[in-house]
């Protein structure tokens, strides 16, 4: 947990939230995304810290960009990041039928097969906070037979928190905190449920192992690996990316099939490793929808 929260930041905080939920219900996609773009700016102008956390990561990812090129991809990060704070306030807004609406799906077969390999055992969705990810645990949920419970770190400010939950949990998922994590995966898993997990930010110092991401040494949570190699539960990779306002492409991605893999491929290191390859290969070909601010290798970044 981050340093202790004023009751007054928190009150203050969700009362921003609500009127600016208030202003995404009214307006259509395309208006939020020029707002969306102008936040999204205005927040790389303002925000010192993680604009400073936003340049390092690209530069330290990408060293042969020039500054040129390197400010016009922190950019783009900044207008998408902007779009999807508001746009998000509108999804989890609407109902099945108008999500399914403004969503393409491919690699459809790739859950089903994956299902009916599981044999009535549930599986695991493997994504990563890139385009749309609240779109894409939305539409995942709306496919499964149970929803889909997903492992999530609680907001800091419980007033925000409560209210994003109840938002995430109206088509039927749920959420997953960290207490007892382990015995409430099993149970899903055991009814036949999917969990989803993203596991592409840094893990708290003591709990990660290092494996490499995106070409550097990155401290990883090896949950996902621990939990499929205990269960063998099939890993299905989906991901949202926004292909315009409104319209999002949900894609399942080839499953990761652990009763084919031998003893030295199903040690965590390496099973860690093979799903981080999965989530780069995205990360890479839509680099300007991934959240560059987060600080995923801040001990390189405090030596420089």
């Amino acid at each position: 947990m981050s340093r202790r929260r004023s009751v007054l930041r928190n009150g203050f905080e969700y009362l921003a939230y609500r009127l600016t939920r208030l202003g995404a219900g009214v307006l259509g996609p395309a208006a939020l995304a020029r707002l969306g773009n102008g936040a999204g700016a205005l927040y790389l102008s303002l925000g010192r810290r993680r604009r400073r956390i936003l340049t390092a990561n690209l530069s330290l990812v990408y060293p042969e960009m020039t500054d040129a090129e390197r400010r016009q991809l922190e950019a783009a990060v900044a207008r998408h990041f902007g779009r999807v704070a508001l746009d998000s306030l509108r999804v989890l807004s609407l109902d099945p039928q108008r999500l399914m609406a403004e969503v393409t799906i491919s690699g459809r077969d790739h859950l089903e097969t994956a299902l009916a390999r599981a044999g009535g055992k549930g599986i695991f969705l493997l994504s990563a906070h890139i385009g749309q990810w609240e779109v894409a645990a939305l539409v995942a949920g709306l496919l499964l037979p149970h929803g889909l419970p997903v492992i999530n770190r609680p907001l800091d400010n419980p007033f925000l928190d409560t209210e994003l939950r109840r938002l995430r949990t109206r088509f039927g998922n749920s959420v997953l905190g960290r207490d007892k994590i382990a015995r409430g995966v099993l149970r899903c898993l055991a009814k036949g449920t999917a969990v989803g997990i993203l596991i592409d930010q840094r893990a708290r110092e003591g709990e990660g192992i290092e494996v490499e991401f995106l070409g550097q040494p990155s401290s990883t949570h090896p949950v996902l690996a621990r939990f499929a190699a205990r269960t063998r539960a099939p890993v299905v990779p989906v991901f949202a990316l926004t292909e315009r306002p409104g319209h999002y492409h949900v894609r399942f991605g080839e499953p990761v099939y652990h009763d084919e893999l031998n003893s030295e491929e199903l040690e965590e290191r390496a099973l860690t490793r093979r799903y981080m390859e999965i989530t780069e290969a995205i990360i890479r070909e839509r680099p300007e929808q991934w959240l560059w601010y987060h600080d995923r290798w801040r001990q390189p970044r405090r030596r420089s």
